[in-house]
């Protein structure tokens, strides 16, 4: 899908999720009935050098100058600047510069001029979205002038909406999906924090937040392991969970001792996830209402939303990933 009719502004309908697990991007020109998917990987850097702009470039080799600062986004930041993967700040800290690097790259890959116009929606957890109004403004004036590896783009602001996390999830279930014209509860599981937003009768209540989330267990697995940087950890971490795969540990060893060390890993992280879902579990219990239905989602759904199940089905008969 390329923009081609040069008579008139595009208009770019786009949805961001800048996530901590990836920049996932939804967008189209309007009017078309044509949809396009993107994921950007989720690492973001200031730095402090302005890149030379060099013609082409993807999701791989993005960063953008936006209000006076330089960000290098997704895999650019890896490879050029050594960014580690960070899980525990808060989201409202890097939505700009990435929502802007999702801008830059759709601007790319539709041929766009340099002003088109522009309708944003993005979400933000909902422990953050007291922040909402500031993301907001801050974006409206990024907006103004992006530096892009390509050059310099302006788009023209039509619409800029923030929504709680889950919102979108909640709304797709009772509008077409199971859960149509019923109750619903969604339990967004973070990696961060968690999260649940319900629906009764039409009416959506106030999101309840907590701190619980991957980042917690990471934090006791570095601790009682030797230290190691909790963005090391996530994806053995990730490849044990999931797979029961110890040898996932290798990666990070740094020891001899290679056997004694994965050992080690493998008792910390078993600690570790027990306490984060028996804590997670107790804070559902308080926070959680009977419902038709429950849908699971979130970064972290794939990790832990298993071992909650039992518990989600005492307190509706349907249970959704």
């Amino acid at each position: 899908m390329t923009y081609i009719d040069r008579s008139e502004v595009p208009h770019v309908l786009v949805a961001i999720d800048p996530g901590a697990s990836s920049i996932k991007v939804t967008f189209s020109l309007k009017g078309s009935t044509q949809c396009q998917t993107l994921t950007i990987e989720p690492y973001c850097t200031k730095i402090d050098e302005t890149p030379v702009p060099r013609g082409f470039f993807d999701q791989n080799s993005v960063w953008v100058g936006v209000s006076g600062a330089n960000y290098a986004v997704g895999n650019y930041a890896v490879s050029e600047y050594d960014c580690p993967l960070e899980i525990k700040p808060l989201k409202i800290e890097t939505i700009v510069p990435k929502i802007c690097a999702a801008i830059s790259v759709i601007h790319r890959q539709l041929e766009l001029p340099v002003r088109f116009e522009l309708s944003l929606l993005s979400v933000l957890p909902p422990g953050e979205y007291g922040y909402k109004d500031e993301a907001i403004s801050q974006l409206r004036l990024a907006c103004r002038k992006i530096l892009t590896p390509s050059g310099i783009v302006r788009p023209i602001v039509k619409t800029i909406e923030v929504y709680p996390e889950g919102f979108g999830v909640m709304m797709w279930h009772r509008n077409v999906g199971i859960a149509r014209n019923r109750d619903i509860g969604v339990i967004m599981m973070g990696f961060r924090n968690t999260s649940v937003l319900f629906c009764r009768s039409g009416e959506i209540t106030k999101p309840k937040s907590s701190d619980y989330g991957l980042y917690n267990a990471l934090e006791r697995i570095a601790s009682a392991s030797g230290g190691y940087p909790e963005s090391e950890l996530i994806l053995p971490v990730w490849r044990y969970v999931m797979a029961g795969n110890a040898e996932a540990f290798g990666s990070v060893c740094r020891s001899t001792d290679r056997e004694r060390e994965i050992g080690i890993l493998v008792q910390a992280t078993d600690k570790a996830m027990g306490i984060y879902r028996r804590n997670l579990e107790t804070w559902l219990r308080g926070a959680m209402q009977r419902t038709q239905v429950i849908v699971l989602c979130g970064g972290n759904a794939d990790y832990i939303g298993e071992n909650i199940v039992p518990f989600c089905k005492i307190m509706s008969s349907q249970i959704r990933y």
